[in-house]
This record gives structure tokens, C-alpha cells and sequence, in this order.
């Protein structure tokens, strides 16, 4: 014997149910009942009561088969009316989870457009449309053409072209990863070094373009790694390694293999960074005042999702400001040196030298 519940709005939104998929007639069908009536559940037919309550935040219908609610009307009364108190609860969550659900759909489909906006904005500029639309049975030769007479400007646009699709994947990575929490990972053996080579070779451009010096060490090591999680992750640390580093600096990454980690050690001069920010850095939405005074169309997201997806790796970021006595200040910003450190915790067996 069991006591079934209905939910809705004030505006008659569905919240939720546990009514059987054949009683839930009754919510249509219902007409207020004081005494017991008979249903058909499962083949059986039981006696039940129902009704329904309703206040400023909506309502909710009971159905109850329980001999003690059945025989007893004032414990069924007491029952629906204490019921009643859960529709404000009800409301306030479901309006959390269209809240977080809205912001996660705008997020991406924000990121998402400004991504093919830049992409068409690049192409358009090596190539106007209007080239393209004047020229219709000679689009081709004037594509070489162009190419012909601009061969850098085409390298640049075709290297832009491919971070945007790159960060293409990564925001659908992400926006999966984030609705499906349960997402299947797939570890396979990488080498370590090549994984980041591959994801740093799409910002070198990025990099040249402020003067700054990139080094990465040797280094044999294969790790089982799920790719797609940790490309996110080290998309995110570039990204933001070329947003708030300082002009002409170096930017270095070194491997380190401690006794119960294998770490990644990426080490540059960039915004200064408070002892007090280092646990808010991985909070979604925290900008520090230098990367808003830097840059003010940020949304805080970054170190958010390099935390987040570097867990699926059972891996982690430490952050060490400050780590020599290298100071620089430049129209108010302050740079130092820091060090952003993934350690692969407690994974030894990981380790393999090829």
C-alpha cells in the first residue's frame, strides 16, 4: 500500500509525480471525494482516497491507499494538509533548476556563436563574401587568387580557423560533460609530452603575437588518460596563460615525477595573484581585479572548467604565486611569477618510460 503524490504550479506547470502511469487519470478526472473510493492498480482492485490542496504557490493532488488514511478521514486530512507545506519547497527548486539549466544553454550557446562569428569574421576578411557572391561560376579561381596574392594572411586565417574549431569541441566536451555528469570516460596510454604539444602548437601563434618565449621539456612518460577531459583542461590553462601573461616573458613547462605524483609544471610571469584568490580562482564566475582591469569580457569560467575536468583525470591544480622575486608592473597591472601545477595523485603504476 503505497501514497502517491501530483504536483503542479500555481499556473498549473507540472513540478512532479509518483502517481502509476495508470491513475493518472484521476488528476483529470478528479472531483473532490470524502469517502473512499475503488481503483484498479496492477490488476487489483484496492480502495483509496483522494484529494487535492492547493495554496498561493500551487497544488498538489494525494492519493493514498493506506488502510490507517482509508479508515481514518481526519488522518487523511492531516496527511493532504501537512502535504501542502512541500509546494513552496518544490517551486523554489524547480526554479533552481531552470535557473542553472538556462545559464548552462546560454553559456554555450553564447561561446558557441561568438566561436563561428570569429571564424566567419576571419574567413570574410581573407575572403569578402561579396568576392565570392560577384564571381559565382569563378569562385575557385578567385579563392587561389587570393590565396596566391595573400599566402601569410591565409597560414594565419587557416591557424585561426582551427583554434576556433578546437574550441568548438571543447565547449561540446564540456556542455556534455556538464549535463551528463556521468559521462563515459575512455583512458587510453598517451604520451604525455605529445598530448601537450598537441594542444600548445594551436596557441604558439597566440604566444609569438606577445613576445612570449615557449619551452617544453623532454619527456617519455605515457600516462592512461581519458584525452578529451584533459584537452579541455589544458585548452583552459592556454587559453588563459595567453589572456594574462606579460609581454615578452618566458613561458615554461616542465615534467616532474614526485613519489606519489606525476606532475606538469607551467610556470610564467602573469597577473599577480592574492593569497586570498587561490581557492575563490576555481569558483564559476570569480574574476580577480587584474583580470577584469585586463580583460572585461571574461565570464569566470575558465579555471572553473580546468578544475572540474581535470578531476575526471584524477588530477588536480595547484597554484603557486609568487615563486621567485620577478615583479613587473605595466598600466596598472601587476606580474609575477606563478606556477600552475597538475599533479596525476596516487596513479604510480601510471608511470611508464618508453
Amino acid at each position: 500500500m503505497r501514497t502517491f503524490y501530483f504536483a503542479t504550479r500555481a499556473n498549473g506547470d507540472y513540478i512532479f509525480d509518483n502517481f502509476p502511469d495508470e491513475l493518472k487519470y484521476l488528476i483529470s478526472e478528479f472531483k473532490e471525494k470524502k469517502d473512499p473510493f475503488t481503483i484498479t492498480l496492477k490488476g487489483e482492485k484496492i480502495e483509496a482516497r483522494m484529494a487535492c490542496k492547493t495554496n498561493q504557490y500551487g497544488s498538489i493532488y494525494v492519493l493514498t491507499t493506506e488502510s490507517k488514511f482509508i479508515n481514518r478521514y481526519k488522518y487523511f486530512k492531516q496527511l493532504v494538509d501537512l502535504s501542502t507545506i512541500y509546494i513552496k519547497p518544490l517551486v523554489n527548486f524547480q526554479n533552481e533548476l531552470i535557473e542553472t539549466h538556462n545559464k548552462l544553454n546560454e553559456e554555450f550557446i553564447h561561446n558557441v556563436t561568438s566561436l563561428n562569428t570569429y571564424s566567419i569574421q576571419d574567413l570574410f576578411s581573407l575572403i569578402p563574401q561579396n568576392t565570392l557572391t560577384e564571381n559565382i561560376n569563378k569562385q575557385k579561381e578567385k579563392v587561389r587568387e587570393i590565396i596566391d596574392e595573400k599566402p601569410n594572411v591565409t597560414v594565419n586565417t587557416l591557424l585561426n580557423l582551427i583554434k576556433y574549431n578546437l574550441a568548438t569541441k571543447v565547449e561540446f566536451s564540456v556542455f556534455e560533460r556538464t549535463i551528463k555528469p556521468c559521462a563515459s570516460l575512455q583512458k587510453e596510454t598517451h604520451s604525455i609530452r605529445s598530448v601537450i604539444l598537441s594542444i600548445l602548437q594551436i596557441f604558439i601563434d597566440d604566444f609569438e603575437k606577445k613576445n612570449i618565449e615557449v619551452s617544453l621539456d623532454a619527456c617519455e612518460k605515457l600516462l592512461k588518460i581519458d584525452y578529451d577531459s584533459l584537452f579541455v583542461s589544458l585548452y583552459y590553462i592556454f587559453d588563459n596563460a595567453v589572456k594574462y601573461c606579460c609581454p615578452s616573458t618566458k613561458f615554461k613547462i616542465i615534467f616532474k615525477e614526485e613519489k606519489g605524483s606525476f606532475d606538469i609544471l607551467i610556470i610564467m610571469i602573469s597577473i599577480r595573484i592574492e593569497d586570498s584568490e587561490i581557492n575563490k580562482l576555481s569558483i564559476r564566475g570569480y574574476r580577480s581585479d587584474y583580470a577584469r582591469l585586463l580583460n572585461d569580457n571574461g565570464h569566470g569560467i575558465g579555471m572553473y572548467r580546468i578544475h572540474k575536468t581535470l578531476k575526471l583525470n584524477d588530477a588536480e591544480l595547484v597554484i603557486k604565486p609568487r615563486t621567485n622575486d620577478f615583479k613587473r608592473e605595466s598600466r596598472g597591472i601587476k606580474y609575477e611569477a606563478n606556477e600552475f601545477r597538475i599533479k596525476f595523485n596516487g596513479q604510480q603504476d601510471w608511470f611508464k618510460t618508453n
